[in-house]
């Protein structure tokens, strides 16, 4: 993971961040450009319309211990950040499925952005609310 990744998992929840790691060796490259949000920045994001809720998972959570359960990832192309516009299923569809591995080799179970119905959120990855309430 590279050093803006590691600064994103800061105060992520332990689980998440041993997923996104693992994950981060396959071959798509990926960079995490979101974590841990203040409750300023989910309401610029609710606003700009980039989250639907300000009851986010990037917002510190008590199943978490205080942390995120929550990450944005974005794909890298030839070493920039790229939100693959007009092609997101496809590009986060590759990186999704390398997380959903990760996550199935460590046993911890993860929710993707891109199979919700009503709002795609491509590149967000969370933690059940079921597992971490």
């Amino acid at each position: 993971m590279d050093h803006r990744s590691e600064h994103s998992l800061t105060q992520v929840h332990p689980d998440l961040c041993r997923v996104i790691r693992a994950a981060a060796q396959a071959p798509q490259p990926f960079v995490v450009v979101y974590g841990l949000r203040t409750l300023a920045a989910e309401r610029e994001a609710c606003a700009s319309g980039r989250s639907t809720t300000m009851h986010s998972r990037h917002l510190p959570q008590t199943g978490c211990a205080g942390d995120a359960c929550a990450i944005d990832v974005a794909a890298l192309t030839n070493g920039e950040v790229d939100f693959a516009r007009g092609h997101e299923a496809i590009v986060f569809g590759h990186i999704w499925r390398q997380i959903r591995a990760a996550a199935e080799a460590l046993n911890i179970p993860v929710e993707w952005g891109g199979d919700w119905k009503t709002f795609k959120d491509w590149g967000h990855v969370q933690l059940p609310w079921a597992q971490y309430p």
